[in-house]
């Protein structure tokens, strides 16, 4: 027969491990403070942008960035509206499976941007503050929120994926997958409903689609914003088209500057008809 000892033993030893575990999905979010990676491609870095997390309850968290001049104490208060937002938060699980285009709330006070996020288990996520502080310029910094156990995340595919990719009632349809490295290249881009050119269309953040592209080897964003474009058939040649007001499609074009050698992942969000914004992964290789 167990003691009360032995059961006041392992009663302690219980909580003791609750505790750890508790603890332990914390801290996986990372460090207190986290000093950002620049990683928007092509571009360097002005200013130091700094990250933590205040927890909640299981593995929620509100995720905190501030940001600063270079070698400054006074965080950054003035930030040119950018397609509508202060900031656009994305978050990506690591290997690539999900994708989250956030607006963080900004305290004009202290310079803090604040967004609400939870993840999911034995998985690292990277997030990507992309901002303009006025007279700067765009600015990208990166950070990651750690496992809170063991990764379970399979290698995710690197070769490119098929053109075309469901969503909801539509199919976006990318003229190519693979793409000339170190050179611009431009992609076609159609979306089309039931076998015709989707219609009704409507922007999203003032644009007609987002684009964000990150290299699955050094993580490196590009956040891009394909065109409208007009044409008499599917086929035939784009013109720019200056009169088509909110329409957002289904026909566009993107302008890709020149990418190293090789594999993105690419997400596309446009507004569809019915008013919910779609994302639509892709898989691009550059070579």
């Amino acid at each position: 027969m167990e003691s009360r000892t032995g059961r006041r033993l392992n009663a302690a030893a219980a909580a003791i491990v609750a505790i750890a575990a508790v603890g332990a999905a914390r801290a996986s979010v990372g460090p207190a403070e986290q000093t950002g990676v620049f990683a928007l491609a092509g571009g360097r870095a002005k200013i130091v942008s700094k990250f933590w997390a205040e927890h909640g309850s299981g593995l929620s968290a509100t995720l905190k960035v501030r940001q600063f001049a270079l070698n400054g104490t006074t965080p950054i208060l003035d930030y040119s509206v950018e397609l509508e937002r202060t900031m656009h938060m994305i978050v990506v699980r690591d290997d690539f499976a999900t994708f989250a285009h956030f607006h963080p709330a900004f305290d004009v006070t202290t310079g803090t941007f604040s967004q609400a996020f939870t993840k999911e288990p034995n998985h690292r996520y990277y997030v990507y503050a992309d901002t303009e502080p006025r007279s700067i310029g765009q600015q990208v910094f990166r950070f990651t929120i750690e496992s809170d156990g063991p990764n379970v995340s399979p290698r995710p595919s690197l070769g490119a994926s098929a053109p075309s990719v469901a969503a909801g009632p539509y199919i976006m349809t990318l003229s190519q997958t693979t793409l000339s490295a170190n050179a611009p290249n431009l992609v076609k881009i159609t979306i089309s409903q039931n076998g015709k050119p989707a219609r009704g269309l409507g922007t999203y953040l003032g644009a007609a689609a987002h684009a964000v592209f990150i290299s699955t080897s050094n993580l490196a964003y590009v956040h891009l914003h394909p065109k409208v474009a007009g044409a008499t058939s599917m086929d035939s040649d784009e013109m720019d088209m200056t009169d088509m007001g909110s329409q957002a499609g289904p026909l566009l074009q993107m302008k890709v500057p020149a990418l190293p050698l090789g594999s993105y992942k690419l997400w596309i969000q446009f507004r569809g008809a019915n008013d919910r914004v779609y994302t639509v992964p892709f898989t691009l290789v550059a070579r």
